[in-house]
Parts: structure tokens; C-alpha cells; sequence
């Protein structure tokens, strides 16, 4: 199995440097067009597997690129609960307590009302066992389009590297 790896085109959150997980954001103008570059770069690749996270912006990304797509809720971005559409700065004035416990203990703490990276990460497990592997797949090419965070715990989980090793992506 041959697997390409896309990461949604670019939305306003994007810009302003908002964490989003769960905010279904829309892609912007630039998002769009990043969008129908990619489906001109990828022309001439023909895929036996579409598989997209929901939230619109991966979805319209892989619309874009593909018609027909499937989605899968485990390719959803992390879920950062009461951080959800803040800046940095924000999350720092409104909640500091639970962000500097998110600094203290990124890979296990769950963000209230949201996820933890492990939580991220045993999605991405528990997506990659359902690819098939082996002979049956030889040959075979997937395009998953997802987010930033979920596509780092992806590589590190298909590379076998720990929970920390999302940081090399």
C-alpha cells in the first residue's frame, strides 16, 4: 500500500493562529486554490482508497482533489475543548492554569471538554490497523486527507516512534 499524505488547504483560523480541532473552519480563497494545485499535481495518480477527516476543510480539500471520498471521524484534528479558536496569547490570559498543565504534560493531559495527544494518537492506531496490509494491498494507493496534528501522530505511529515522536513532523 502506498499511502499519500495531505494536509487540508489553509482557513481564516489558519491565519490568525487560532488552535482549532473541532471548529468546522471553511477553506479560504488561498485554501481553495492550494486545493486545485494539488489536483493538478496528482492528475496522473490513479487511487483505489479517498479517505477524509469530516471536518469541512480536509472534506472540501479532498473534494477538491477527488470526487468520490470517504470519511472517517479518526482522522479528525485533536479536540481542544475550552481552547477551541483561541490565539496562544488568548488561551493564556483566559485559562493559564490548564495551559501551563497542557505544557506540563502535553502527551496525556486532556484539555478539558477536548483530547489529549494520546487520545489523537490511539485514533490514528486504531486508523491504521484498518489499511490493509500484506499482499493484498500490493500496488495499492490511498490518499488521506487530514489535518496537521493527526497526520504527525499518523507517520509516528507508522514509524513506531513513541507519543513524542509527533514532534518530528
Amino acid at each position: 500500500m502506498r499511502l499519500y499524505l495531505i494536509r487540508h488547504g489553509e482557513t481564516a483560523l489558519n491565519v490568525k493562529g487560532c488552535y482549532y480541532g473541532r471548529t468546522d473552519a471553511v477553506l479560504s480563497e488561498k485554501g481553495i486554490s492550494q486545493a486545485r494545485y494539488l489536483k493538478e499535481i496528482l492528475k496522473e495518480v490513479s487511487f483505489d482508497y479517498i479517505v477524509a477527516s469530516p471536518l469541512v476543510r480536509a472534506y472540501n480539500t479532498a473534494q477538491i482533489v477527488m470526487e468520490e471520498i470517504f470519511g472517517d471521524r479518526r482522522l479528525m484534528e485533536q479536540d481542544f475543548g475550552i481552547f477551541e479558536g483561541m490565539t496562544y496569547k488568548e488561551i493564556q490570559n483566559t485559562y493559564p492554569k490548564e495551559l501551563d498543565a497542557w505544557n506540563e504534560e502535553f502527551s496525556t493531559y486532556r484539555i478539558p471538554k477536548g483530547e489529549s495527544f494520546a487520545d489523537v494518537r490511539s485514533r490514528a492506531e486504531d486508523f491504521l490497523r484498518d489499511i490493509p496490509s500484506g499482499r493484498e494491498s500490493k500496488g495499492e494507493k490511498m490518499l488521506i486527507v487530514a489535518h496537521k496534528g493527526t497526520l504527525g501522530h499518523l507517520l509516528a505511529a507508522m514509524l513506531k516512534l513513541p507519543l513524542d515522536g509527533y514532534w518530528n513532523f
